[in-house]
């Protein structure tokens, strides 16, 4: 995306929040894994929404006035011996190109900086009240970032200074997607499409589902994403009833259905899509049944979607439909046997990260890209079915963005006997 866009999301921000603030994010740092290797740096996907920067140790600072905003950016500077190891990091012409913002400084001078921000009327008109941080926790007690390590060092030099968590800020802009965000989950929608139909062309029993897995990952390379946008779910017979199934080490049955979830990353945006298809290229009469009252539910939570429902009515209404089907199926006689066969969320935002936060105590809006899965998963007979779509909200109706990945049992078969390579083969 080009730095307009996120020059509007940053104006869009200073809407939100109080005058007299300043707001401080960092864009993370590579985490250790053993020894002195690291994971890789991914950067912090709320700095990242506000900026367009994908590189560590940079920090963002916004700060508020009457009189006016204003927009920092403080980087890292590449040394002649960080060159020669690791490479140059962004000049500051680039990170200004990139991101829009005008300020852009080196590292070593934030801390001076925020002196001037806090104690003089150097950068504002007003005295700064409050600072805002990313305090994100995710409900773990031993969960780390470099905004608590900020927070506690901070809290101390200047007790006076109210400090709030701007999480909630951020996340009510990223749950509605700008159209330049919706053309990049597109792209990796259209990106994973291509990824599955190689599954599909490579698939047969015999090997293991990691070795299957790696035709969707290749594909994926080869044409110019070298990201997923999570760990692939590949769940060959009884493995697809195991909701988020990863170790993909199981060889693939004759005659089983296999359930993947997966999806490509594209500039941090991502797909989240899945689909079940028999290993052999048709589906048992079993296998077809259950599939098609997956199916059946996919497409119609899909219809219900509009600007307005909330979260809730829309895991009763798939409640209804996949109880339905269970019934018709003989599964379950009551209502309250649904959780045998069924128990997760009928779907998610997806965006920069694949469970997008959002506020789901806040009705669907228009702008909004959510998943629709429901699933069905029968232990016992080894048949896991689910179906994942990705789907754009809009006033005029639901728009199914991932609808050109096939998912109907007839155009599956279809598809797999005349382009298997092991179908053609017989």
């Amino acid at each position: 995306m080009n730095k307009e866009v996120y020059k509007q999301i940053r104006e869009d921000y200073f809407k939100k929040i109080e005058n007299d603030s300043l707001t401080i994010l960092f864009s993370g740092k590579a985490v250790q894994s053993s020894g002195d290797q690291s994971h890789g740096f991914s950067v912090n996907r709320n700095f990242y929404y506000l900026t367009g920067i994908n590189q560590d140790n940079v920090i963002l600072a916004l700060l508020k006035a009457e009189t006016g905003n204003r927009e920092y950016l403080f980087i890292q500077e590449t040394t002649e011996l960080m060159a020669k190891w690791d490479g140059r990091k962004l000049s500051i012409e680039e990170a200004k190109e990139i991101s829009g913002i005008d300020n852009v400084v080196y590292l070593d001078k934030f801390e001076n900086y925020l002196f001037g921000f806090l104690n003089s009327m150097r950068f504002s008109e007003s005295q700064v009240k409050t600072v805002l941080l990313d305090l994100e926790r995710r409900n773990d007690p031993n969960y780390h970032s470099l905004a608590l390590d900020f927070l506690a060092d901070f809290s101390k030099k200047y007790p006076e200074i109210k400090i709030a968590n701007t999480y909630n800020n951020i996340i009510s802009l990223r749950t509605v997607k700008k159209e330049a965000e919706i053309k990049k989950i597109q792209e990796a929608i259209d990106v994973t499409k291509g990824g599955i139909e190689a599954l599909m062309i490579n698939a047969r029993s015999g090997i293991y589902e990691y070795q299957l897995e790696s035709f969707f990952d290749q594909y994926l390379r080869y044409n110019g994403q070298r990201r997923n946008s999570f760990k692939t779910i590949a769940g060959s017979g009884v493995n697809g009833t195991i909701l988020h199934y990863s170790k993909n080490n199981t060889i693939i049955g004759e005659g089983e259905l296999i359930l993947f979830d997966l999806g490509a990353e594209v500039d941090y945006y991502i797909a989240d899509i899945t689909r079940t298809f028999p290993i052999s290229g048709k589906f048992s009469k079993r296998q077809k049944e259950v599939y098609q009252a997956v199916l059946n539910v996919n497409k119609k939570c899909i219809e219900y979607l509009k600007p307005g429902i909330t979260w809730k009515e829309l895991n009763l209404y798939a409640n209804k439909l996949i109880t339905e089907e269970l019934k018709g199926l003989g599964l379950i006689k009551e209502d309250h046997e649904l959780v045998k066969y069924y128990w997760h969320s009928i779907g998610h935002s997806i965006g920069l990260d694949t469970h997008d936060p959002s506020l789901y105590n806040v009705p669907l809006q228009e702008g909004m890209v959510i998943t629709i899965e429901p699933g069905i998963y029968i232990e016992d007979e080894k048949i896991g079915v689910r179906i994942e779509d990705n789907v754009l909200i809009t006033k005029e109706g639901p728009v199914n963005l991932s609808k050109d990945i096939i998912k109907e049992v007839k155009d599956i078969e279809a598809f797999m006997k005349k382009n298997n390579k092991y179908q053609k083969a017989k």
